[in-house]
């Protein structure tokens, strides 16, 4: 396999938290990524995320406030299904790159 860059079409899905203390999607199970994504939390507040299911505090992955969290990484593995997104306050914006 090329070690070369790839040019892959990236499509935005970033948006805001619509309702505080509810998981809601990022992107559905038709739209998840093939190659991979990066998940930015450009708010000031904790950010959770999950697959396959919603968000919660027990399952999510934690996203700080101004962090990021991408993949594939070097497992090369991509997670599967919708990506659900869980944050405690409304109006929270995040930015999210599938490509």
């Amino acid at each position: 396999m090329s070690n070369q860059a790839q040019n892959l079409p990236v499509t935005s899905r970033a948006g805001s938290i619509t309702t505080g203390g509810t998981a809601q999607d990022v992107y559905t199970e038709a739209q998840a990524p093939k190659q991979g994504f990066e998940f930015q939390n450009t708010s000031d507040t904790a950010m959770l995320l999950a697959w396959g299911t919603n968000a919660t505090s027990t399952n999510g992955i934690n996203v700080p406030a101004g962090g990021m969290y991408y993949r594939p990484g070097p497992d090369k593995i991509v997670p599967k299904g919708r990506m659900s997104v869980l944050c405690a306050t409304t109006g929270k914006t995040f930015v999210c790159n599938t490509w």
